[in-house]
């Protein structure tokens, strides 16, 4: 009996679905947060990977040489995240192309994405020995911000991104899905009743 060949199976990412399963991954764990306060850290680390990607997809230019450097020895690396949103608030990088809208990020989002990064996701994903305790009700907010980035960079600025039509209305829906569920969650409601309270 003549043996079988083994198929390869691969799984396949670009740049744009990688970004895009993060997305998901933080849409999924968005609802998750709701019966298990411990989802937020996975919804923390999959919006960073989402931002990031998304980042790297609109500023990056037709060779993928403007987003990558070489160090000392010759190695090359992924420019930072910071590095990346950088290039996509600049109005003549991003005007390079017909249609390319540079980033402008409101106070509020600037400062989601220095909390998002610094004090969230480099402690999650460096974790020390120690106890750590984190107040949740500013969670939401974050969240909510980073989506809207997220869909500036996915969606509405046109730069050498490759997303099928189906794929953008994925992003859309889950940015979409992820903020009605952020906006009505006990937290960011608690929040807000607290800082209506304040006022009174």
């Amino acid at each position: 009996m003549p043996k079988k060949s083994l198929k390869g199976k691969y799984l396949r990412f670009s740049e744009e679905t990688n970004a895009l399963y993060y997305l998901e991954r933080a849409g999924v764990f968005i609802q998750e947060t709701t019966s298990d306060p411990k989802a937020w850290k996975w919804v923390i680390l999959a919006l960073h990977g989402a931002l990031y990607g998304f980042a790297i997809c609109a500023c990056k230019g037709s060779s993928n040489a403007t987003v990558i450097r070489k160090n000392k020895k010759g190695h090359e690396k992924l420019i930072t995240l910071d590095e990346a949103l950088k290039m996509c608030q600049d109005k003549t990088w991003m005007g390079t192309l017909h249609g390319g809208l540079s980033l402008n990020l409101s106070a509020s989002q600037a400062d989601s994405i220095r909390r998002l990064k610094a004090t969230l996701r480099n402690n999650f994903e460096h974790f020390t020995p120690k106890g750590w305790s984190i107040e949740m009700h500013g969670f939401p907010q974050i969240a909510m911000d980073i989506l809207d980035v997220i869909r500036f960079l996915s969606i509405e600025t046109f730069r050498y991104q490759h997303l099928n039509q189906s794929q953008r209305n994925k992003i859309k829906s889950v940015v979409y899905q992820s903020k009605r569920s952020l906006k009505n969650s006990d937290l960011h409601l608690e929040l807000l009743e607290a800082k209506d309270d304040k006022k009174a």
